[in-house]
């Protein structure tokens, strides 16, 4: 007969308890919402955090690429490697010799 203020409404607490039992809820789902959607807005804002997880998938990708699955350098990066070596050791021995002709 009387609400949570003490104040008298005119209606029993077995019709006011589901009814704000309901609220309740609502108003605790709507938080929670809440939280996660502000908790979304801080990631997308949070620029360094998002910059060096950009940063370390880019590493794993390349890791991936040039170490096998036993950690061991692929072949083919081996030679690709070796390929890139040889051809600026090529180009310097080449300007090298100009200057001198």
């Amino acid at each position: 007969m009387t609400d949570v203020n003490g104040n008298g409404n005119g209606t029993t607490d077995g019709d006011a308890d589901p009814q704000m039992e309901a609220v309740q809820r609502d108003i605790e789902q709507t938080r929670e919402r809440l939280a996660d959607t502000v908790d979304q807005l801080q990631a997308k804002l949070d620029v360094k955090a998002r910059a060096t997880a950009g940063a370390q998938d880019a590493k794993e990708r390349a890791l991936a690429k040039v170490l096998d699955a036993n950690g061991q350098p692929r072949p083919a990066a081996l030679a690709f490697g070796g390929a890139v070596v040889a051809g600026l050791l090529a180009v310097v021995v080449v300007k090298m010799w100009r200057r001198r002709h």
